[in-house]
């Protein structure tokens, strides 16, 4: 019997990729957050010259739903919202997260 093999391609985030609204899915667990849990990227922050700075995901679960067409952060703190938010850096991290 001859076993075929499938590749998944895995699209890796880039920085020019990073921007407010860009869904993402996770690649790996995060404290709270499953492995293949999709996201929103909803703020930008430090950003200086190419490479620095980070960017935040507000996290969709099921049992800490995003709003309906969430986009972007309203300014307002976590306690104010019923989901989750994670920080990351573009110079470290961006191989933690796939475009979707």
């Amino acid at each position: 019997m001859i076993k075929k093999s499938y590749l998944i391609k895995i699209e890796l985030m880039k920085i020019e990729q990073i921007i407010v609204g860009q869904k993402v899915k996770s690649l790996r667990d995060f404290m709270d957050i499953p492995k293949g849990t999709i996201g929103v990227i909803d703020e930008l922050y430090n950003l200086g010259p190419i490479g620095s700075g980070g960017f935040m995901v507000a996290w969709d679960l099921p049992d800490k739903p995003l709003p309906k067409n969430y986009i972007k952060w309203d300014g307002k703190p976590a306690i104010c919202h019923k989901y989750i938010r994670d920080g990351f850096d573009i110079e470290t991290e961006l191989q933690f997260l796939e475009i979707i």
